[in-house]
């Protein structure tokens, strides 16, 4: 069974100063069709959705806004992207903000509900798949 094991990166939190973050590496394509790399994508097990910021999402679809908009008060947009961790291909809905200030997130909806997540005290993330 493939697996790969990211180390947790120490960030700044407004609340709580310095915190381990479990950030992944994972590779995104859309409409260009050149894979871009994501080497700081929050891998969120509570998240239903994968999210990225407007600047990443323009970089992969040529016009973010002709997407889904699932809410009033919140304004993305659902589009169908493909992603890639350590060989894995997958494709999965991705919510594209209209805004910069959100993280890039990797949430459990056709993405980390394919692996066996392992969140290793706090320290490393271990992600598990089946070929």
């Amino acid at each position: 069974m493939p697996e790969k094991v990211f180390e947790y990166t120490e960030k700044e939190s407004g609340i709580f100063g310095k915190v381990l973050r479990p950030l992944i590496e994972v590779e995104i394509k859309g409409d260009t069709l050149e894979w871009i790399k994501i080497e700081n994508a929050l891998a969120d097990t509570g998240a239903d959705i994968s999210v990225l910021p407007r600047d990443v999402g323009d970089l992969l679809i040529e016009d973010v806004t002709r997407g889904i908009v699932p809410y009033a008060k919140l304004i993305v947009y659902i589009h169908q992207l493909k992603f890639r961790l350590n060989g894995k291909e997958f494709e999965l809905p991705v919510a594209i903000s209209d805004s910069n200030d959100v993280p890039p997130i990797l949430g459990r909806v056709n993405g980390l509900d394919l692996f066996d997540a392992n969140f290793l005290k706090g320290e490393k993330v271990k992600l598990c798949w089946e070929e």
